[in-house]
């Protein structure tokens, strides 16, 4: 079992005996890294075909502070062996912007890369802007902006208008892999997509010390890259796409995070896509929503441990809307809950450090199901024609594991182990076609990783 072959070896040797230091003060540091992992079963990668996969991951890192200004970035190669890349679509550890091909071979390869430009002036007020990926809430996989999705180009800013009330606010550009044919003929051989963007805000108040309220909005609008009526941080966005004709998306999520005591965090949030106020206990209503509720507990029953439980639920109308161009969604990944709409997942992970090794144990039971242009039709019709959940076809997979992590060598190289049980209902079925079915798999898959990372200094 050939893991690693012989130039990434020589690789793994440089950055371990590399740590240049010209100077730790403002220094300029970049990071090299290198990971290799074996799957002797496929795990998650492959619903389809049989054998192993080997994903391999380069990257080059560098960061520098210089008064208020911070600069970070990363350049990520991946090249993959017995991948199935729509499996990243179901699987919440994988994306990627471009999938390509190595001629004469199936295996295939990824890059991508995120830069940060972050100018901060004061503890109350900072500016960033660059190519990265908006997080807005408490749990694992939150449902408004998670990081999930590939990085895009983004503006924003915080800003701590008092100890109890901060403001965030960004406007970015995502892609929505809608073929322009206006533009395609412009540029012969190669595929142009209409313009998507997202404008957001979000407010989070501090009612106690140990409870935090937030209050978040976000907009989507397709075929322009900025509108001027989404660069008003502090106008309701909800208000002003009625303005602009009532053409756009606009998605709404409340979220609530107690803290009763130290080490325990609980939290518990609602999306809501396109409502409407007036026909909210209508039978004929807009509640088109989604749900999370999950808590954290750090040194549970012992020291150096960390417990996580969430649940999240999510209807079928949510991410998408009567023009496309306006989805939820960058490189087709949604940008909140991973799984999607029409979706759910209960999932634990314990992680415990002991003796220099880090042991993590998951449990994840996640299910979704179909998202025909039928059901979009359906729920945008008057009057609204209901759907039954799961009615009709539906993927679920269970996936218990276990995996330790020994970091050597000053922790600059990492070895790990992992047992994965995967038992994978209608694998391989695409949501957006009711006609294609997987096939039903309970696997074993043993994981094999090494990982190596060092830091060069210059000043």
């Amino acid at each position: 079992m050939e893991i690693i072959k012989p130039i990434p070896t020589i690789i793994i040797g440089l950055f371990l005996s590399i740590e240049f230091s010209f100077s730790s003060e403002t220094a300029l540091i970049f990071t090299p890294f290198f990971s290799s992992t074996y799957y002797s079963s496929g795990s998650v990668f492959q619903p389809e075909k049989d054998g192993k996969t080997i994903i391999t991951n380069f990257q080059l890192g560098a960061k520098k502070n210089t008064g208020p200004w911070s600069i970070s970035g990363r350049f990520q190669f991946i090249t993959a062996t017995n991948l199935d890349s729509n499996s990243a679509f179901f699987n919440p550890d994988f994306n990627f912007e471009h999938r390509r091909g190595y001629y004469g071979s199936e295996n295939t390869w990824f890059e991508s890369s995120s830069l940060i430009i972050n100018y901060r002036n004061s503890e109350k007020f900072s500016v960033f802007f660059g190519k990265d990926r908006v997080q807005w809430g408490a749990g694992r996989s939150n449902l408004i902006l998670s990081n999930h999705c590939p990085t895009y180009p983004l503006a924003s800013f915080d800003w701590k208008i008092s100890e109890k009330l901060n403001l965030q606010y960004f406007i970015a550009s995502l892609a929505s892999q809608i073929s322009d044919s206006s533009q395609n003929e412009l540029y012969h051989g190669r595929e142009i997509y209409v313009d998507r963007s997202i404008a957001g805000h979000r407010l989070k108040y501090s009612l106690l010390d140990k409870l935090t309220l937030s209050a978040i909005e976000t907009v989507i609008f397709g075929n322009r890259k900025f509108d001027e009526h989404y660069l008003l941080p502090f106008i309701p966005f909800w208000s002003m796409q009625h303005y602009t004709g009532d053409v756009d998306n606009v998605q709404m999520c409340g979220e609530i995070s107690w803290i009763p005591k130290d080490e325990l965090k609980i939290y518990t949030s609602i999306f809501i896509d396109e409502w409407r106020p007036e026909s909210t206990f209508d039978e004929q209503n807009r509640n088109w929503i989604g749900y999370q509720i999950g808590l954290k507990k750090n040194n549970f029953l012992q020291y150096n441990n960390k417990l996580l439980i969430e649940y999240t639920w999510t209807d079928h109308r949510i991410y998408r809307h009567k023009f496309s161009e306006n989805n939820s969604y960058t490189y087709n990944f949604p940008l909140g809950f991973w799984a999607g709409p029409h979706a759910e997942e209960f999932i634990i992970i314990f992680n415990q450090k002991l003796g220099g090794w880090n042991f993590q144990s998951n449990i994840s039971q996640v299910k979704r199901g179909e998202l025909t242009e039928k059901m979009l039709d359906e729920q945008y019709s008057d009057p609204v024609i209901v759907y039954e959940r799961y009615n009709g076809n539906l993927e679920t997979r269970m996936i218990i594991s276990a995996k330790a992590k020994k970091g050597i060598l000053k922790n600059k190289l990492f070895l790990e182990l992992e047992g994965q049980w995967i038992d994978w209902k209608n694998a391989g079925f695409d949501p957006y076609d009711s006609g294609r079915l997987g096939k039903d798999i309970s696997k074993f898959s043993i994981n094999l990783g090494l990982t190596a990372s060092t830091q060069i200094l210059f000043n």
